[in-house]
């Protein structure tokens, strides 16, 4: 759970390498191969932007809306 600003801040990094690392990965692999590792990598990016989204308060504002 991000808990301040340096928090995020690493999380957004993380999800940066991790997206370059999936697009590397999309590039360098044969369907089934990406097929088959990418779905860890995507869960992975999903929960630290629900992590980023949750900090941010982006739940709380689309629950008003």
């Amino acid at each position: 759970m991000i808990q301040n600003h340096e928090q995020l801040r690493v999380t957004q990094e993380q999800i940066q390498r991790l997206e370059y690392a999936l697009e590397e990965l999309r590039r360098t692999s044969d369907r089934s191969e990406f097929a088959a590792q990418a779905p860890v990598v995507i869960e992975q990016i999903r929960r630290m932007r629900a992590e980023i989204d949750e900090y941010l308060g982006v739940r709380e504002v689309e629950s008003r809306g």
